[in-house]
């Protein structure tokens, strides 16, 4: 996407929000070696910390590009249960969570395990760990115990078109109620702003292109800023975060529902930028651009 100010906007790895348990304190910090396969969405999701502060703690200037062999330094949160990450093995055995796809409803319920986390359980299911924390009326440091029923919701089932790259893809999937969440914030028809977000990213935060518009809405970073202090009014926002990018995101493709003539051409403005879309018009480009996101909303039609 491109603004009059610049190309812009950008979920997900998933925040970190620990089960507290009695447990000794763990270091401040772990090291981590990258194999081939991970992202730093994935290597965040697996400690339970941000994209962000592994960003800053490892001095990173391009956050998708790691290599295979380098090493990471992990923060850990003082709520964090343990200093290991997450098995990649079987869970133990516990109750069995509700699969997203059985919801006949709007939410389902959980009950946690040992070694629960609310980003490993919003992984697990499909779904945003802020919306599991905002049903539950929890706040920081998101402690929850064992044996504790949580409520959770249950967006996938609402969308019956959902290609299997979103469905076989819990990173993917725990986007969904965020996606959901702004857009109605913004004033933006909802399969409009996935379509969008599918054509520039694929719905995936760890993307990044070669001018350095990042995430699931491939925002720049002046961009980012504008819509952060101008549309939003929240300069603490960072489009590196999956929340944060899909709400700039939203903000910006809804300040250009209003003030475009009409809906494809605040679509061809997202990508091409506004002011160049009233100068010159469409480029042959943006036509193509235009023309995939209305391809893509029919992908996310809901019930």
């Amino acid at each position: 996407m491109q603004s009059n100010i610049t190309r812009a906007l950008a979920v997900p790895a998933l925040a970190g929000a620990a089960l507290f348990l009695s447990a000794s304190p763990a270091s401040a910090h772990e090291s981590y070696t990258v194999r081939s396969g991970d992202t730093l969405g994935h290597i965040a999701a697996r400690y339970d910390v941000s994209v962000a502060q592994i960003v800053a703690e490892n001095n990173i200037t391009n956050p998708n590009r790691i290599r295979v062999g380098q090493v990471l330094s992990i923060p850990h949160s003082s709520t964090s249960q343990a200093s290991k990450p997450a098995s990649t093995s079987a869970p133990a055995q516990g109750p069995k969570p509700v699969d997203p796809a059985n919801f006949s409803g709007g939410t389902g319920s959980y009950q946690v395990v040992a070694g629960d986390s609310l980003s490993r359980i919003g992984a697990r299911l499909g779904v945003s760990w802020q919306e599991i924390a905002r049903l539950n009326n929890l706040s920081s440091p998101y402690r929850i115990r064992v044996g504790q029923t949580l409520k959770v919701p249950g967006a996938a089932s609402n969308y019956p078109n959902l290609p299997s790259r979103i469905l076989e893809d819990p990173a993917r999937l725990a986007i969904l109620p965020s996606l959901e969440r702004w857009s109605q914030t913004y004033g933006v028809p909802t399969d409009l702003l996935m379509a969008v977000a599918w054509q520039e990213s694929g719905w995936r935060n760890d993307q990044i292109s070669s001018s350095g518009a990042f995430g699931i809405g491939q925002i720049m970073p002046a961009t980012g800023e504008w819509i952060a202090a101008s549309l939003i009014g929240d300069t603490s926002l960072s489009r590196i975060e999956p929340e944060d990018n899909i709400r700039m995101s939203a903000a910006y493709l809804g300040w250009l529902l209003k003030e475009m003539d009409t809906e494809d051409d605040a679509i061809a403005a997202y990508y091409q930028g506004q002011g160049s879309v009233r100068a010159n018009g469409w480029y042959t480009s943006t036509h193509s651009y235009v023309a995939n996101v209305t391809s893509h909303r029919a992908m996310f039609v809901s019930k």
